[in-house]
């Protein structure tokens, strides 16, 4: 092989050798490049998710803080509006029940599309001992006979003293679903709101 041939192998071999590692540099950058954009995709994804969960969280702990006030001054307000039928009329006394209703059952009605189904399962049966309260009250109102109405009165008033141990089951309840505390109390009893709800005469 004459000396001619070899310098133009030679130098063959060295541009292929050129064009090869520009290919292999191309190839390698791009993988990088590959790689970097699926971390960020990834990274991304991840922080999307936390913050779809963010938000949910912030949504159901704003619900069930409405939903937890709203029960609470609507048992209140008919309490304040049986003592104050034991003595006279209670005119504003009924008013601020009626706004509390009212209340009370928008909040509900936004909790059924948001709160799980064991608190609206137990809340359910705040409500429905509370449904029975109002319409006891509402018979005592129209009550004419005072002995009676008194009689009415104090069912009343037991009724919504009872609600103060179902609200605290939902709230426990509550309290676990937004990470505020791990476990459930020791009294809590998953049952109570199924019983209230069949005590008050609901299915």
């Amino acid at each position: 092989m004459s000396g001619a041939t070899v310098s133009l192998i030679v130098a063959i071999v060295g541009v292929c050798g050129t064009l090869a590692s520009a290919v292999i540099t191309q190839v390698l950058s791009q993988r990088a490049a590959m790689r970097v954009s699926q971390q960020a995709e990834r990274v991304r994804a991840v922080e999307q998710r936390a913050s779809e969960e963010q938000r949910r969280t912030d949504q159901l702990r704003s619900c069930y803080v409405q939903l937890n006030a709203l029960d609470r001054h609507y048992r209140d307000a008919m309490l304040a509006y049986a003592y104050a039928l034991k003595s006279g009329p209670g005119d504003a006394e009924a008013e601020e029940v009626s706004g509390a209703r009212r209340a009370q059952r928008d909040a509900r009605a936004e909790a059924q599309m948001i709160a799980s189904d064991p608190v609206l399962r137990i809340e359910s049966g705040v409500n429905a001992q509370l449904t029975a309260a109002y319409r006891r009250l509402m018979q005592a109102v129209g009550e004419p006979d005072s002995s009676a109405r008194q009689a009415q009165l104090d069912q009343v008033i037991a009724l919504l003293d009872a609600v103060i141990e179902k609200l605290g089951h939902v709230r426990a309840l509550m309290r676990v679903e937004l990470g505020v505390v791990q476990d459930l109390p020791a009294w809590y009893d998953p049952g109570t709101g199924q019983a209230a709800h069949q005590q008050a005469g609901y299915s």
